[in-house]
This record gives C-alpha cells, structure tokens and sequence, in this order.
C-alpha cells in the first residue's frame, strides 16, 4: 500500500511541476469543503497527463487550457471520450455528487481538448518547418 501511495503522491508531483495550469483550473472548477471532486480531478489528470506514456515535453498553459475548458463547454467533445471518462469516475473509491461528477468530467474532458488541440498545433508547426 505504502508502494502506491508513493506513486501517487510522484505523479501528483510531477502534475503541480511539469503542468501547472491544468492543477489551477482543477483547484479553481473542482474545490469543495471535502475536496473529493479535486482529488478525483487530480487521479484522472495524472492518468491523462503522466505516468509510463507521459506526453514528453507538452507543457499546457493557461490560455490554452481555458480554451479546452470552453470547448468542452461548448459541446465540442466527443461523447465516447464522455462516457469513457464518466466510468473512470465511477471506479473511483470516492462517492461523488451528480454536480462534482460533472465537474469532473468536464475539466478532465477539457484537459483531453487542449492536450489534442497543442499536440496538432506542434505538428502543424513542424510540418511547416519540415516544408521551408
């Protein structure tokens, strides 16, 4: 037990060092008195952001993950992506309000939109470079 909570406390580490604007918009959307919705919000962050396939040297900032978050808020993410990330929440050991799992969901949904959205810009970026 000991094992795993090293690695968490690691991944949630790595998450406050390496991807700071995705930990301020989940303490901003998701902070409650009993702090499950962030802790929640932190667990699948760390899966999205980190661990064995972490996403190399993308660093999110805040303008971009502002901007995921009212993508998602616009409608403009994939269901499938939804569900996925709704059944994750529900394997969670942490009972979750209908509102803070949608929170969660939302700023996890938001997280996916914006790591999409700088891995196409970096590509696009290259190809251009590659073209010149």
């Amino acid at each position: 037990m000991l094992q795993l909570q090293e690695i968490a406390e690691h991944d949630v580490s790595w998450l406050a060092i390496r991807q700071p604007a995705v930990v301020r918009m989940l303490e901003r959307e998701l902070a409650t008195t009993d702090g499950d919705a962030f802790a929640a919000g932190l667990e699948l962050a760390c899966r999205v952001l980190g661990g064995r396939a972490s996403l190399g040297e993308l660093r999110l900032d805040h303008r971009a993950v502002a901007q995921g978050l009212a993508a998602v808020r616009a409608g403009r993410c994939d269901r499938a992506m939804v569900r996925s990330i709704l059944e994750q929440i529900a394997d969670l050991p942490i009972v979750l309000t209908a509102d803070e799992t949608a929170g969660v969901a939302t700023a996890i949904a938001a997280v996916i939109w914006t790591i999409l959205d700088a891995s196409v810009a970096q590509l696009s970026s290259r190809d251009d470079a590659l073209v010149a």
